[in-house]
């Protein structure tokens, strides 16, 4: 029943926002009482925050079993990348609601989803680490992190389950792109320094 109640009010809150959907309208939806509701979800911003760290936690359990294993970093990224956007494929619209609806959560709330956004953040700093210890590209901070996961959260706003492309494609074609990215300055300028070689001469 919960699980349910879950998905409807998600429904609710996409097309209307958190603020403009009142809980009448949820027990309407969800052919509930208030009493019946609230023994349920307790309030409309704790079923906000239940959405969310559901979201988080899964997101952390699909992640983690790609992160720890003896695969190369490049691979660890398409697998972990992969993981990501088929989440969004089947989540994204709950993740709109995570992402937009958060801020009216009260502030122990807040933290906590912070908190959870910053461990599943850790998971893709430590692939993009280990990648730079191996040599595999440049070293990384929280900004690249972040910028690189905006990129690949921001997909679920656009990406069609009947699309043309399958998330695991796009998620190929966005690591090849960050790694196309992460070489270093000054060896993408060494080669743009380069001359051409000339034709060798005809025997």
């Amino acid at each position: 029943m919960r699980e349910k109640i879950l998905e409807t009010v998600t429904e609710l809150f996409i097309h209307k926002g958190f603020h403009g959907t009142g809980v009448q309208e949820i027990s309407k939806a969800v052919n509930l009482g208030r009493g019946a509701l609230y023994y349920h979800i307790g309030s409309k911003e704790q079923i906000l925050f239940d959405i969310s760290m559901s979201l988080l936690r899964s997101a952390l359990d699909t992640t983690l079993p790609f992160v720890d294993t003896d695969d190369p970093p490049d691979v660890k990224l398409h697998n972990i990348a992969r993981a990501l956007l088929r989440h969004h494929a089947t989540h994204g619209e709950g993740w709109q609601v995570a992402v937009r609806e958060a801020r009216f959560l009260s502030e122990e709330y807040q933290q906590q989803v912070i908190d959870a956004r910053r461990e599943f953040e850790q998971l893709w700093h430590r692939v993009l680490q280990e990648g730079a210890r191996a040599g595999l590209w440049r070293a990384v901070d929280a900004v690249d992190v972040r910028g690189v996961l905006g990129m690949f959260n921001y997909t679920a706003r656009w990406m069609r389950a009947d699309g043309p492309l399958s998330p695991e494609q796009i998620a190929d074609r966005y690591v090849d792109l960050l790694l196309t990215g992460l070489i270093e300055r000054s060896e993408r300028s060494e080669r743009s320094d380069r001359p051409d070689q000339p034709e060798p001469p005809p025997e």
